[in-house]
């Protein structure tokens, strides 16, 4: 039989009878970073307050003859970041105003003196360099005390992992269920022809879908078997989501033992996004406490100002979409857990989501 024939005959029993599926890979199983299945086991990692004054030069702005200090907000995208922006922004002695991406010029900084062959990488170049790293940092975030002049603490909420950017400055770390950050995120990448959609080619897959969900924003709610029906996609965002998270995890463990910053560990409290949910005025009074302000001078949480857990409506073509605890069960077929399972299990029983890979 020639090899003509054979492909032919191969292709006619495809046909007839397709081979059956592959089976499921077995989900990722890596040690846990922090070295225990028992999720996150408390709030606060590193300095206390207290101590963490000692390094106050590193992370204060002073505008106008006033001391400001800098912290950071950080997390995952699609963990809560703005909803914690307007709970801490009911404190007269905090403010956040906004998304300042810092990590564009870290990644700069870190060109410019990582390099041997640039005149940077070498001293005393090099610590100029940082200085003007950690200088413009400051300033800049220190400028917005402008817009709240009573503030104390300002703060910058770029959604991003946890990298100490001013040593000993405090840093609020908001983590959310993975599942729920997939249903959120994708409405989010799809509505904005967002940076996985774009740069992964995801307009093949996705195209007619997103059209459809452009023209009807409750598409999904119609049809959630279809937001999460590709599993390359699936896949794509699962696996950012356990690099983010393990980066993270890695952070609170070298700062918890002072290896940051030449020794110089920075203060992290862990915010839980289905705690502050069920108990926002224990979980904001935990935050307050964190940056050493009264909680009885905070402002009450309002849903004009969107500080209180969840939306009174869905707007799935919102920013606010509609922060609700457990909403991925609607979207999350077997399928689509199978393809989360292979990819970042383990980083969701790291953090407590789940037990085992039985859900």
């Amino acid at each position: 039989m020639t090899s003509q024939i054979r492909q032919l005959a191969r292709k006619v029993v495809n046909v007839v009878a397709p081979p059956p599926p592959a089976p499921p890979k077995p989900p990722r199983n890596e040690p846990p970073v922090l070295g225990h299945r028992a999720g996150i086991d408390r709030a606060d990692y590193g300095l206390s307050l207290e101590q963490s004054l000692g390094w106050k030069e590193r992370f204060t702005a002073e505008v106008e003859g006033r001391q400001h200090y800098i912290f950071f907000l950080c997390g995952h995208p699609r963990s809560g970041t703005h909803w914690m922006d307007n709970v801490l922004n009911r404190h007269p002695k905090v403010m956040i105003d906004g998304e300042y991406r810092f990590e564009s010029l870290r990644r700069a900084t870190d060109d410019i003196t990582g390099r041997h062959w640039h005149a940077a990488f070498r001293e005393p170049m090099r610590s100029e360099a940082e200085r003007c790293f950690e200088d413009t940092v400051r300033r800049v975030v220190g400028a917005s005390c402008k817009r709240k002049p009573g503030a104390l603490w300002l703060g910058d909420r770029t959604p991003r992992a946890l990298n100490v950017f001013l040593k000993g400055a405090s840093h609020f770390l908001i983590i959310r269920d993975p599942r729920d950050i997939l249903v959120s995120w994708s409405h989010q990448e799809l509505k904005n022809s967002g940076h996985h959609y774009t740069t992964g080619d995801f307009e093949s897959l996705f195209g007619p879908h997103r059209a459809e969900f452009l023209k009807d924003p409750n598409f999904f709610n119609k049809n959630p078997e279809l937001l999460l029906c590709h599993e390359r996609w699936v896949k794509t965002l699962a696996g950012r989501w356990r690099f983010h998270l393990r980066l993270d995890l890695e952070a609170l463990k070298r700062i918890e033992a002072g290896e940051l910053g030449g020794g110089i560990p920075g203060r992290v409290h862990v915010v839980r996004y289905e705690k502050i949910h069920a108990d926002p005025e224990g979980e904001r009074r935990a935050m307050y406490a964190f940056l050493g302000v009264d909680e009885a001078e905070a402002e009450p949480l309002t849903e004009e100002s969107r500080s209180k857990p969840g939306l009174a409506k869905e707007d799935p073509h919102h920013i606010y979409r509609k922060g609700q605890v457990g909403d991925w069960q609607r979207f999350f077929t077997p399928q689509a857990r199978q393809w989360f399972k292979e990819q970042a299990n383990d980083t969701l029983v790291e953090l407590g989501y789940e037990k085992d890979a039985n859900w």
